[in-house]
């Protein structure tokens, strides 16, 4: 048995006999084996042998090979702490890309979308704004189709924020919850039909700015070229 499988046998044994208010000694008692037999599995120190493990497993109320599964014994509490340094590692990744936070303001997905599209994040830009490498800028949207099936885009849109927007090319990010099931790329001239929608509703309206308008779902992947998949 490999010192990983040791460990999880080990952790999981630990974890389930302190969930069920056991000792050591009142364990290896139900397990038929010695105290200090089921001290030095817990500790991760002996290979053990089949038999025992379905002695233990039995004893724990669980199978064997959730036994030595990863994590089967730990509270979510437990599993959260154990996952906390990729956290940490992926908040590093993060900062490279001028992403302060990974859990706020889709932090996370704008960094598998920049790593994915290799843009750059532009800091304290308004929006989810990014460049390559020539200096193109590009506004970053996404959305979880488990929520709705249209983008956001700006909440106080105006004549202003849609010039800016007739300057840019647009990456559109589909999340079906945290997964990413595609990204497509739409030029200015694509969007021109909102563009002059929301200008003529503005005009209408005496000036009045709209509140976060939406572009469908339906209408990105009708005019939009998929970069991912490839």
């Amino acid at each position: 048995m490999s010192v990983d499988l040791r460990r999880i046998l080990a952790d999981n044994i630990r974890a389930l006999r302190a969930s069920k208010g056991l000792s050591q000694e009142d364990f290896a008692e139900h397990c038929d084996l010695h105290r200090t037999y089921i001290g030095s599995v817990e500790r991760g120190e002996r290979n053990i042998s089949l038999e025992n493990i379905d002695r233990i497993s039995a004893a724990l109320g669980v199978t064997a090979p959730q036994l030595l599964t990863a994590n089967i014994g730990q509270s979510d509490a437990d599993r959260f702490r154990s996952l906390q340094p990729y956290l940490q590692q992926l908040q590093e990744l993060a900062d490279k890309q001028g992403i302060n936070d990974i859990f706020q303001d889709n932090g996370g997905k704008l960094l598998q979308v920049l790593l994915l599209t290799g843009l750059k994040n532009i800091p304290g830009r308004e929006g989810n704004d990014a460049k390559d490498e020539d200096g193109n800028e590009y506004e970053l949207k996404s959305v979880n189709t488990l929520l709705t099936k249209s983008f956001s885009t700006h909440h106080h849109l105006n004549p202003v924020i849609v010039a800016k927007y007739r300057q840019v090319g647009w990456i559109f990010a589909v999340y079906e919850g945290i997964n990413l099931i595609a990204v497509y790329q739409l030029l200015p001239t694509d969007l021109e039909p909102y563009y002059t929608a929301w200008e003529e509703k503005w005009h209408s309206s005496g000036g009045k700015d709209i509140n976060n308008p939406k572009i469908p779902l339906k209408f990105v992947e009708l005019h939009g070229r998929k970069i991912f998949p490839a």
